[in-house]
């Protein structure tokens, strides 16, 4: 038996796996909404009610009627008051969700509610609850970050109260398992789905919990047969990978139209198949913008710049492109640093964060994801290359645009609301925002959206997932038609995306009461599908989910792979058989797959603030410099390797310093960090002169007249 036999048996192995592991776990449906477990607990020690809440640093209480801060580690400080403040009465409740500090219980009838955001010190009237809020103790509780559950300190009572902030909407969510009086609530610091309450008597846990779904036997069958098709695909282009150019080029005989379809699913990740639904239901379209964005940025530079550049440069890796521009240790520095955000963040995020999901909505155990998306990726990239990842997201993308626009469907011929009350309901909550002209850098405006769409598109000449799909074509016309098939589907797929994140708002408008704090506002879309959908849809969607992350993997990995190969092995070992090539090629597929496979299981085991702390650091460090090196020396004469090193180092010293120092939005650090390293970069150059290379065939202004391949 062969090597691609035996891969391929290993991958029907690890379908296998999946069915026996998920045979037992099919939620079927349930009649009761019982959105909490309780656990008894005694002997624990008192507690007092606290009068206070910290929110950023800051200790916010109630003196004389107004709201006060004060810093949490200045205890001599006298307290400030905050903004604006409304009267407020000492019984009033204060609790923090989110970013902001919320006053409950105000007024005589005790059923005024309002909010503070300490960062512009404003103030907002919420609605009015409906029950007499005083005497009562709230806490923010679960992943959705939208709810505060309140309980009766002042008599014994069973009712748990909640205040939804997406709606701002007061409901009874459940009740305790005894009536009792409870001194005060305490959120748990390590599970966000848990609070105490304490009474005199001792402690009731509580804990957030999803319902249980729709989710059958038969979605299982539905996934193993994409799983299995996937392999399947990876065998079948195993017997046309010859070479290492067939494995890392896939021969240059892509047809555009696949090409396309291949950059729409490497960049559509299961992240963004969740976060954009979640942006539609939880917030508005500002991140639509976006799309926006890309076609009146990113397509004019990939077009008339990076796709020539790409063709003409004649290069096996984007990093060969700095050897020849700087020198070898900006090659080496190219390929550790891809390396390390390619196989780290991109696989391990990847595999990670759709796998959460997965296992809290549709009970998939969450190293069972991981395992089963990393091993069936790893198999079928190191059987067929390139080739089958490209064949592969073709598959991919029909299966995501299908699920989506399924859901999108589903939802809007289930909304029971005319069109316009629909539009006023919108109106009313501000959800159809698209643009804020504001000049606040921590927020999603225009100009970082636009600036962080700016500096992705420069960035993308040093992408070996861009470099690979580019010339995996026949020629220059032809890619440029990938390119524009790309934005195609997904400008409109986004659209979509975003559409039923609405939809889903208005469908769960007039029943917030089915929506559990444990539900993260993340994974809204899929939960719809779960709890919705008749048996074998979600099954399609839970599909889609492993598509769009495998498929991004799968970039990953052959990318990495190929660097390998052409920026180490073949560099320093001129002398290599095509055939050794290949085969090394295959190993580090596996070996890469392994590493980032392993670091998303490592991290499933960590608490989630320090997997993107981790992410937030490699990135904003890593791609600016990076960037800067490739748009300063194709977009610039003057640069020289002396130059691109200073400013690549004081890149790198302005993201922490920007981390520490200065409140910008995660999207804005990309940009600003690579401006710092174009301008210092060719400052420094222009100071620090250095024996310049003969630019031949180096810069835009050379390359762009070579004659197009076709």
């Amino acid at each position: 038996m062969n090597m691609s036999s035996k891969l391929f048996e290993h991958g029907l192995w690890i379908v296998a796996a999946y069915l026996f592991l998920t045979a037992g776990i099919s939620k079927g449906e349930t009649s009761t909404q019982e959105f909490f477990e309780f656990n008894m607990l005694s002997a624990v020690p008192s507690v007092e009610p606290s009068a206070s809440v910290e929110l950023g640093g800051m200790v916010y209480s109630i003196e004389s009627g107004k709201l006060v801060c004060v810093a949490s580690e200045d205890e001599a400080a006298e307290p400030v008051v905050c903004g604006d403040s409304p009267e407020l009465d000492e019984s009033a409740i204060l609790a923090v969700l989110g970013k902001k500090v919320y006053v409950a219980g105000v007024g005589p009838e005790g059923i005024d509610t309002f909010s503070f955001y300490p960062k512009d010190a404003s103030w907002s009237a919420l609605s009015v609850s409906g029950f007499d809020m005083r005497g009562f103790v709230g806490a923010a509780c679960g992943k959705s970050h939208s709810h505060i559950l309140f309980l009766n300190a002042s008599e014994a009572d069973r009712r748990i109260i909640a205040y939804h902030s997406i709606y701002d909407r007061w409901i009874e969510i459940g009740q305790l398992p005894e009536a009792v009086q409870v001194v005060s609530v305490k959120a748990d610091s390590k599970d966000e789905n848990k609070l105490t309450a304490y009474t005199g008597a001792g402690a009731i846990e509580i804990t957030a919990k999803l319902l249980p779904t729709k989710y059958h036997w038969v979605n299982h069958l539905v996934v193993a047969a994409l799983l299995i098709a996937i392999l399947s695909i990876g065998a079948v282009m195993a017997r046309r990978e010859k070479s290492a150019g067939d494995y890392f080029r896939a021969g240059s005989r892509i047809p555009w139209w696949a090409a396309g379809l291949s950059m729409f699913a490497a960049m559509a990740s299961a992240i963004s198949l969740m976060a954009m639904p979640s942006n539609g239901f939880s917030e508005n379209w500002i991140y639509f913008s976006i799309s926006i964005f890309t076609v009146l940025i990113q397509l004019p530079i990939l077009l008339v710049y990076y796709v020539p550049l790409a063709r003409r440069l004649k290069v096996s890796t984007a990093n060969e492109y700095l050897e020849r521009r700087y020198g070898l240790p900006a090659r080496m520095l190219g390929f550790v640093f891809f390396t390390l955000t390619q196989v780290l963040i991109r696989v391990g995020s990847i595999l990670l964060l759709p796998s959460l999901a997965l296992n809290s909505i549709f009970g998939l155990p969450l190293q069972t994801c991981i395992l089963i998306m990393g091993g069936v990726t790893m198999l079928f990239v190191t059987l067929g290359g390139l080739e089958a990842v490209v064949w592969a997201d073709v598959l991919q993308a029909v299966v995501m645009v299908s699920a989506i626009v399924i859901c999108a469907l589903w939802a809007l011929f289930s909304l029971d609301m005319v069109p316009s009350e629909a539009m006023a309901i919108l109106d009313q909550f501000d959800k159809l925002q698209l643009f804020d002209w504001r000049m606040d850098l921590s927020q999603p405006v225009v100009i970082v959206l636009a600036a962080n769409i700016l500096a992705f598109a420069l960035g993308l000449i040093g992408d070996q997932n861009f470099i690979q799909r580019v010339q995996c074509t026949q020629n220059e016309k032809e890619s440029r038609k990938a390119m524009i098939t790309q934005l195609a589907i997904a400008v409109p797929l986004n659209l979509i995306l975003f559409t039923l994140g609405t939809l889903l708002f208005l469908y769960y408008f007039n029943k917030p009461q089915i929506l559990s704090p444990a539900m993260d506002s993340q994974g809204v879309f899929p939960f719809f599908a779960a709890q919705n959908l008749p048996p074998g849809l979600p099954g399609v969607v839970v599909a889609a989910l492993l598509a769009a992350t495998m498929s991004t993997v799968a970039g990953a990995l052959n990318s990495v792979a190929n660097l390998g190969v052409e920026d180490v092995y073949r560099r320093f070992n001129k002398n290599a058989s095509d055939h050794s090539a290949l085969m090394l090629g295959r190993i580090l597929t596996i070996s890469f797959g392994l590493i980032g496979t392993g670091f998303a299981l490592w991290c499933s085991y960590k608490p989630m603030g320090s997997v993107w702390n981790l992410t937030f650091k490699l990135m904003g460090a890593v791609t600016a410099p990076l960037t800067g090196m490739y748009v300063l020396g194709i977009f610039s004469k003057r640069a020289n390797y002396i130059g691109i090193w200073v400013g690549a180092l004081v890149s790198v010293g302005a993201y922490f310093y920007a981390k520490d120092h200065m409140d910008l939005n995660a999207l804005a650090y990309l940009p600003f960090c690579m401006l710092v390293s174009i301008v210092v970069g060719y400052v420094a150059s222009l100071i620090i002169p250095a024996k310049q290379k003969d630019l031949t065939g180096l810069t835009a202004y050379t390359l762009l007249d070579k004659e197009a391949d076709g």
